[in-house]
């Protein structure tokens, strides 16, 4: 008797012991906890990212504003991408007449690009965001395209303008690191 009422006892503390104090932490409070504070220069680093994922969108039947979204880059800005086999690069100017023109000429009716999640880093004047996306395009319900940009960044004249981007597309064997896909 002596020894059942010892094994009672040795699992009743370890119950005790095991039984949590407090009500455990919701979702979104491990979320808050986990969450490093973000600086003021990051903040309006991301501001200009998104300021350009906002200036290429339009809805269909809308055109963009080029003269808004031209002002989101640095004057020399570059844009080069490998969407297909071999790299092409623009310069801002180049880009946008070439996405006017697949506006206006109607391969392009609407165009809906959001960031995914990505990293920010900076170091005085210049600043760096590798932004995973998802476009919609004309309209459609669903991403058509995702991929990487990364995005290089400069503040003149106390304002963070877009140097240039570069960016991939997601395909085959190429998938999209998981932690750029959230903050």
């Amino acid at each position: 008797m002596k020894k059942l009422t010892f094994l009672f006892s040795l699992l009743l503390t370890l119950l005790i012991s095991c039984t949590p104090t407090s009500e455990p932490a919701t979702a979104e409070e491990t979320v808050m906890k986990a969450a490093a504070p973000v600086s003021a220069t990051e903040k309006d680093i991301n501001q200009a990212v998104l300021n350009a994922y906002e200036g290429i969108s339009f809805e269909v039947g809308a055109t963009p504003n080029y003269e808004a979204l031209k002002a989101i880059f640095a004057p020399d800005a570059m844009l080069y991408n490998f969407r297909g086999d071999t790299l092409e690069g623009y310069s801002i100017d180049e880009f946008l007449v070439g996405f006017k023109a697949s506006i206006d000429g109607g391969d392009m009716t609407g165009f809906n690009e959001i960031e995914l999640g990505g990293e920010t880093e900076y170091f005085g004047n210049i600043g760096h965001r590798i932004s995973a996306y998802g476009s919609y395009i004309n309209g459609a319900d669903e991403i058509g395209e995702k991929g990487v940009n990364s995005f290089q960044l400069l503040k003149i004249n106390g304002k963070w303008l877009v140097s240039s981007i570069i960016w991939d597309v997601e395909k085959e064997g190429q998938v999209i690191p998981e932690r750029y896909l959230s903050e």
